[in-house]
C-alpha cells in the first residue's frame, strides 16, 4: 500500500462548508476504480487540507500520480472547491 499526502490551501476568507467529512464525500466521488483507492483521510486546519491517500498495491510515482490526478478533479468539480489549489504533494510512510 503506497500512502500520498497532498496539502490543498485556499485564499483568505474563502471556506468549504462541510469539513473534512464532505471533502471525503467529495474524494470518493472523483474517484476511478483505476486509481486504485483504498481509503481517503483528511485534517482541515485554517484555509488548509491536508488529504491522505491510501492506495492498493502499485509504486510510489504511480500512486502520487493518480492521487494528484483524483484530488484535481475533485477540486474541479466541486463549486465550493473552486479557489482551493494543490500546495504540496509528497510521498507518505505506510508501516508494513
Amino acid at each position: 500500500m503506497q500512502l500520498t499526502l497532498i496539502t490543498i490551501t485556499c485564499g483568505a476568507g474563502t471556506m468549504f462548508d462541510g469539513g473534512s467529512a464532505r471533502l471525503i464525500d467529495t474524494l470518493w466521488a472523483a474517484a476511478r476504480a483505476e486509481d486504485g483507492v483504498e481509503h481517503i483521510s483528511v485534517r482541515a486546519v485554517a484555509r488548509r487540507m491536508d488529504i491522505g491517500v491510501f492506495s492498493v498495491k502499485m509504486d510510489q510515482m504511480t500512486a502520487r500520480t493518480l492521487a494528484s490526478k483524483l484530488v484535481e478533479r475533485a477540486l474541479a468539480m466541486s463549486p465550493q472547491l473552486k479557489e482551493w489549489s494543490v500546495a504540496a504533494t509528497e510521498p507518505g510512510m505506510v508501516g508494513s
